[in-house]
């Protein structure tokens, strides 16, 4: 009974939009351990990113401006402190 009730419910969207999007998948070998990322960016997420650990399934927005906020990676991503800067200092380049 209550499926059939719910099948009868109009959905209201709040955004329902289709936009391409650009997605680099990078790998490399830091100086503790490997990165599998993907970086996916858009028109409406400029100057932010979409940066997706491969390996652990995190992922977080990620923008020159954020990226060396206080423990926002390591929290975001949970690196430690040491993979954390290996991060930083690679992925730079690939947010411009």
């Amino acid at each position: 009974m209550w499926k059939k009730e719910c099948e009868k419910l109009p959905i209201e969207y709040i955004r329902n939009e289709e936009e391409n999007s650009k997605t680099k998948f990078i790998s490399y070998k830091g100086d503790t351990i490997r990165f599998d990322i993907a970086i996916i960016s858009s028109p409406s997420l400029h100057p932010n990113h979409i940066v997706v650990d491969m390996n652990s399934n995190k992922y977080t927005s990620l923008s020159l401006s954020n990226i060396d906020k206080n423990n926002y990676i390591e929290h975001a991503l949970q690196y430690n402190e040491i993979e954390a800067e290996d991060f930083r200092h690679f992925i730079r380049s690939h947010l411009s």
